[in-house]
């Protein structure tokens, strides 16, 4: 039997208190040895939980001094470049929370610096690792869509409303934007995830509440192009009082549409984590004999609830399905499904909307 991958966890915000599940949960695979976090109490607070001795304020002397084959990196995006780069030089796996960084720069600084190290490198996308998009990878790869030619993806919430004072996330300088890179990247990289790399973007954004500072937006809306000749539109707002629904998605291809429910009724009815509700389906293969014969389905399309596939993933919660499979790509040698080669496409989807929302201009991402 291979022994538990030993991990060190750095950062202990709100994502960490769903990464512990897997520690806590799947001792035999994947094991917290040591907790690091500037505040003390909150890292003594965290491994309490794990029920973890050893504690640290510093990351890089928990990086050298700590029995750990890895790190979990939790802490605010501007730090991650430093944490990342230490534990690759120390020869520790790396899996990094989303996003990457608040610059390419930064993105390929760590790439370059795993690849040097010969390390596990892994961008935690955890919507990747749902049922849901296990389904709808399987719809798509079926033929039954025929070729996806467009796509959409709504971010709605109030989150500067439910922010506690000076959060991090609300400030542009640690976080290194607002609702775009906080939250709109999980729905971005699902859509990479789905239909390929985008080849253009071109985006407007706007800082409308008084809470956020240093440029952190909370309006952002922008047009995508894939490397596929589909078209995609992003529409993200993170100050708003009501909404009908809040994350969800849609495709459509030649032969027939997808599209997720998100509203209060559906989430309650979600695997726990998911962000999306259940996904709906229309397609002549669905179509109901009577449907055809009047010549409805075209049209309107008759929308279907498909089953989510669960089948081969070891837990409801996918955050913890994405430990997992880090753990096994480390013991394993294999490149993880959201490795940093592959995140480097989602930046430059997120950080290319800055940049045309700065500019003005469409952003041609083979060149940024």
């Amino acid at each position: 039997m291979t022994n538990p991958l030993k991990v060190g966890l750095i950062g202990t915000g709100g994502i960490s208190r769903r990464h512990v599940g897997a520690y806590i949960e799947f001792p035999e695979k994947v094991r917290l040895t040591a907790v690091c976090d500037v505040v003390e109490d909150a890292a003594r607070e965290r491994a309490k939980e794990a029920g973890v001795d050893a504690i640290y304020t510093d990351a890089e002397k928990m990086i050298k001094e700590a029995d750990i084959d890895a790190v979990d990196i939790c802490s605010p995006h501007a730090l991650h470049l430093p944490h990342v780069v230490a534990a690759a030089q120390a020869g520790k796996h790396v899996l990094v929370e989303k996003a990457m960084a608040n610059t390419m720069q930064d993105c390929r600084d760590m790439i370059e610096a795993t690849d040097k190290a010969g390390v596990t490198f892994m961008v935690a996308q955890h919507l990747r690792h749902t049922p849901s998009a296990r389904t709808v990878r399987a719809i798509i790869e079926s033929g039954e869509l025929g070729t996806i030619r467009a796509a959409r993806t709504d971010v709605i919430m109030n989150a500067t409303g439910t922010l506690r004072d000076s959060h991090w996330m609300l400030d542009g300088k640690p976080g290194g934007g607002g609702v775009g890179i906080t939250n709109t990247i999980h729905l971005v990289d699902l859509l990479r995830y789905f239909i390929g790399n985008v080849k253009t973007v071109s985006a407007v954004s706007k800082m409308i509440s008084p809470r956020l500072i240093n440029n952190a937006e909370d309006h952002l809306c922008a047009t995508l192009e894939f490397e596929n000749g589909a078209v995609g539109t992003v529409f993200c707002l993170w100050t708003v009082s009501r909404s009908p629904w809040g994350t969800q998605y849609m495709l459509f291809g030649d032969e027939g549409s997808l599209h997720t429910i998100s509203t209060r009724e559906t989430r309650t009815r979600r695997a726990a984590g998911d962000q999306v509700g259940p996904i709906m389906v229309s397609s002549p293969t669905r179509d109901n004999k009577d449907m055809k014969q009047e010549g409805l389905a075209s049209m309107l399309g008759e929308f279907v609830e498909v089953p989510p596939i669960d089948e081969g993933l070891p837990h409801e919660q996918p955050i913890i399905n994405e430990i997992l499979h880090f753990a096994e790509c480390c013991q394993e040698g294999k490149e993880p499904i959201s490795s940093g080669k592959d995140n480097l496409n989602t930046m430059k989807i997120v950080l290319g909307m800055y940049e045309s929302a700065r500019t003005g201009t469409v952003i041609n991402l083979a060149d940024f």
